[in-house]
C-alpha cells in the first residue's frame, strides 16, 4: 500500500518425525516477518510450541491456521478463518488429522479442535464504555470423512464455530455476567435478553473428493451461518462453492513440456445477508452484517486485517470516495465473487496464476449507489537455482483495476531458501 518496499521472512521450525514410533514428540516454530518502504515493520506471525500425544496434539501460541474445506493452495480464502490472516496467540487441543474409527472399518474418520484466542483492547460502537482491556477469540471445529484413506471416492462434512467476544461487565454491567459465565455462554451460543454473547460466525461444510488415474477432483460448499441461525434456518444462498482438480502422477523426470499441474475455479456469493424459511419464503431473524459486529469495532480483524476471507476488505484499502462507517470494520460485504487459479510447469519453470472478479454492493449500513466491479490478477514464476541446495528465485507481477480499490501494478522479486538443518 505504501509504494516500493524490501521484505525478509524468515523462520525455523521443529517438525514431527512421521517415522518415530514414541507416543509422544513435540514441535515448534518461530517466524520474522520484517519491510522497509516508508517506515520499517517487525513482527513475528509464528510462534508457538506443541506437543503430540498420540493422536491428540495441544498447542500454544501463535501458529498460522485455517478452518473450513477448500484446496487450501489456491483458494481465494477460507469465509471463517482464511490462512493469509495474522496469527493470534491461543491454546489449542486438536486431533488434528482424520482419525479413522476402527468399528466402522476404517470407513468413517473425524478430526476436531477446540481453542481459545486473545486478540487484545477493542473499541466499543454501543456499550457503557467506549473501549474494553481484553478481547477473546473462541473457535471449535468438528470434521467427518466418509471413505478410507485409499478409497477413491469420499464425502467430507463438517462445522466449524468462531466468535470474538469479551467485556461484558463493561458493556453491559446491568447482566452482571462474570467472564467465567460469559465465556460458557458464548461457547453454547446462550442468548441473554434476545442477544448472544459475543459476535458470532461460521459455516457449515460439504464437500466430495473423487481420485483418477491421473487427476483428483474436489468439489466443496462453505454456507455461513451467524448468530441466531445455525440450529433454526440457515441462509442458503451465501456461502464459498469450489472445484478444484490436481494432477496426481508426475511428469517423467527431466521433462520440460509445458503441462498442467492443477485448477481451481470458486464462486462467492455474500449478497443475501438474510435468513429465511426457504418453504415460506418469510424472512426470519434480522439481516446479517458479516464480518461487523454492532458491539466490536474490530469486527472480524485482527491488527486491522480480516481474519476471514480477504476478498472482505478492510474499508481504509477501499477507495476514498466509497460510503463507510466508523462503527464497521468493512463497508463491503455484499459481493459475487469468481475466482480461478491455474499452476503449471514448463522448461523447469514453476507458473502460477491467479484471477479474481467481484461485483460489489457494500454493506448495508454502507450501501453503494451502483454495483463496483473489480479485478484482481497475479502471475509468478518460479525456478530453482544451484546457487544453494533448496533455493529458488522466483518473480510475480499483479494487478488490482476496478472500481472498488485504487488501480494499481506491482512487480516482486525475490529469493527463497528451504530445507532441513542437517
Amino acid at each position: 500500500m505504501d509504494g516500493n518496499f524490501g521484505l525478509a521472512d524468515v523462520g525455523i521450525y521443529k517438525i514431527y518425525n512421521p517415522n518415530n514410533p514414541r507416543q509422544f514428540q513435540w514441535s515448534g516454530g518461530i517466524q520474522a516477518i520484517g519491510s522497509y518502504g516508508k517506515s520499517g515493520k517487525v513482527f513475528l506471525s509464528d510462534a508457538y510450541v506443541a506437543a503430540k500425544i498420540n493422536i491428540f496434539e495441544v498447542l500454544t501460541g501463535q501458529k498460522r491456521m485455517v478452518s473450513g474445506l477448500m484446496d487450501t493452495t489456491m483458494t481465494s480464502g477460507s469465509l471463517s478463518m482464511a490462512g493469509n490472516a495474522r496469527p493470534f496467540p491461543r491454546l489449542q487441543i486438536a486431533i488434528p488429522k482424520y482419525f479413522p474409527l476402527f468399528f466402522t472399518n476404517n470407513f468413517v474418520a473425524f478430526k476436531f479442535s477446540y481453542s481459545d484466542g486473545y486478540l487484545g483492547s477493542t473499541s466499543i460502537n454501543y456499550g457503557s464504555v467506549s473501549q474494553i482491556p481484553n478481547s477473546y477469540f473462541h473457535h471449535k471445529s468438528l470434521y467427518i470423512r466418509l471413505g478410507s484413506k485409499a478409497d477413491r471416492y469420499k464425502i467430507f462434512l463438517g462445522v466449524n464455530h468462531q466468535a470474538v467476544w469479551g467485556g461484558e461487565a463493561e458493556t453491559t454491567p446491568l447482566r452482571k455476567l462474570k467472564p467465567s459465565t460469559a465465556y460458557l455462554y458464548t461457547v453454547i451460543g446462550k442468548t441473554v435478553d434476545y442477544r448472544k454473547i459475543g459476535n458470532h460466525f461460521g459455516t457449515v461444510d460439504i464437500g466430495g473428493e473423487w481420485k483418477g488415474k491421473d487427476w483428483s477432483y474436489f468439489l466443496y460448499r462453505q454456507n455461513i451461518y451467524e448468530t441466531g441461525s445455525l440450529f433454526r434456518i440457515i441462509n442458503y444462498s451465501d456461502g464459498l462453492n469450489g472445484l478444484s482438480v490436481k494432477r496426481l502422477t508426475p511428469l517423467p523426470k527431466g521433462s520440460s513440456y509445458f503441462a498442467f499441474q492443477s485448477f481451481l475455479l470458486e464462486v462467492l456469493g455474500t449478497h443475501n445477508q438474510i435468513n429465511k424459511n426457504p418453504l415460506s419464503g418469510l424472512n426470519i431473524f434480522r439481516t446479517g452484517n458479516y464480518y461487523n459486529s454492532y458491539l466490536f469495532n474490530r469486527g472480524w480483524a485482527y491488527y486491522g486485517s480480516g481474519i476471514g476471507t480477504p476478498l472482505i476488505p478492510n474499508a481504509g484499502n477501499t477507495r476514498d470516495d466509497l460510503p463507510r462507517s466508523k462503527s464497521e470494520f468493512t463497508n463491503n460485504n455484499r459481493l459475487w465473487a469468481f475466482h480461478t487459479g491455474i499452476t503449471a510447469t514448463w522448461m523447469n519453470l514453476k507458473l502460477a496464476f491467479k484471477g479474481t472478479y467481484s461485483r460489489n454492493s457494500g454493506s448495508f449500513v454502507s450501501s453503494f449507489d451502483s454495483v463496483k466491479q473489480q479485478a484482481s490478477v497475479i502471475l509468478s514464476v518460479e525456478k530453482n537455482v544451484r546457487i544453494m541446495k533448496g533455493g529458488a528465485v522466483f518473480t510475480s507481477i499483479s494487478s488490482d483495476f476496478g472500481d472498488l480499490y485504487e488501480n494499481s501494478t506491482g512487480l516482486m522479486l525475490g529469493f527463497r531458501k528451504s530445507g532441513f538443518l542437517d
